[in-house]
């Protein structure tokens, strides 16, 4: 005899959400938010009309005119004749990317779990939300490396000076060097004729660098906390550090990025295909930008969702929504990147 056969089963708790809270644990942005910040910031390089445009083009193509930088001839020759100058125009054409994403919902599966409708919904959206950051972020930082200047005309930077030259377009710092860089960095920002604010966006390694220097003030033998003034940092493990360094970072003045973003015509519309499917406006948690919502609900085959054969729910109810939207990351034109430095400096902290 035995009381085998009654042997309490399994135990469970409610889901509380506490166990699992780190594994879909959220990142930094920095690159995504830079450009985002960018956009609105007073010295921007897109204004309201342009954000307008931008929206509406989805189905179109989307350029923006600009005039050509250059110097006109100063003589020291008196004459009647007026010389003759024409600026030259041009249309620099944007370039969207599409970025799409979806989840479904079936009710009737958790009448009988342990996972409520809610907080399933919940973490989905989180997962939506930080897979939308972390691509954007990774588009961003394409962006940057693409658009990085080749030029650098600093005393400071290229063959036989304090820096050498550049590898792979970037400044390489070395460790000696890597304490006092960012007073240097106004230098060679100043001689490529930029000045004022600058943004930085860094691999962690920078946060550390920053830190270290930046607290490093009058108390000091050496006070390195001068230098700090001009730059705002922001920081993304998606920045990526060369085998010989630590750090990497990209410095471009502020106001020189921007994002563009378009919804389709149903979206923005929020059109209404039956009182089971519409069209909507969603804004997207952690990546901050407004995506387009098609949402149905039907009746469906949904008796694999649960990783088996449920056989109740070969019939029923189904949810679904589908999340998309056009990007565009820009950064200030340059009309000649072979010969003219352009706004973004990249710069690799060396190991040794």
């Amino acid at each position: 005899m035995s009381l085998q056969a009654t042997l309490l089963q399994n135990i469970r708790s409610n889901y509380e959400r506490n166990l699992d809270k780190y594994e879909d644990r959220l990142s930094e942005y920095g690159a995504l938010v830079t450009f985002q910040n960018d956009t609105v910031d007073p010295e921007s390089i897109v204004r309201g009309d342009v954000l307008e445009k931008a929206s509406q083009s989805i189905g179109n193509t989307l350029q923006i005119p600009v005039i050509d930088g250059g110097d006109i001839t100063i003589s020291n020759v008196r004459s009647c004749v007026i010389p003759d100058f024409e600026n030259t125009s041009g249309l620099v054409t944007v370039t969207f990317a599409t970025y799409t994403a979806g989840f479904s919902m079936v009710p009737g599966q958790y009448d009988n779990n342990d996972i409520g409708y809610q907080a399933d919904l919940e973490r989905k959206i989180l997962k939506l939300g930080k897979s939308y950051a972390q691509v954007l972020d990774t588009a961003s930082i394409t962006k940057l490396d693409a658009d990085k200047t080749a030029i650098m005309n600093s005393s400071l930077v290229g063959v036989g000076t304090i820096y050498g030259a550049l590898v792979g377009d970037a400044i390489q710092v070395s460790a000696a060097l890597t304490p006092d860089f960012y007073n240097d960095l106004s230098t060679i920002m100043n001689e490529d004729d930029f000045e004022g604010n600058y943004n930085v966006i860094g691999s962690q390694g920078v946060r550390r660098i920053v830190n270290k220097y930046s607290n490093q003030g009058t108390s000091n033998d050496v006070n390195r906390e001068f230098q700090f003034g001009p730059y705002s940092y922001a920081y993304s493990n998606r920045v990526t550090v060369a085998a010989s360094a630590n750090a990497a970072q990209y410095v471009m003045p502020k106001g020189s990025l921007a994002t563009l973003v378009r919804n389709t015509p149903d979206a923005i519309a929020g059109r209404v295909v039956n009182e089971g499917e519409f069209f909507d406006i969603f804004e997207m948690p952690y990546a901050n930008i407004p995506v387009g919502l098609h949402y149905k609900k039907a009746c469906a085959d949904n008796s694999g969702v649960a990783g088996g054969s449920q056989d109740y729910l070969a019939g029923s109810v189904k949810e679904s929504w589908g999340f998309d939207v056009d990007v565009a990351f820009i950064t200030a034109y340059n009309n000649d990147p072979a010969t003219k430095a352009g706004v973004i400096h990249k710069a690799d902290f060396l190991n040794a």
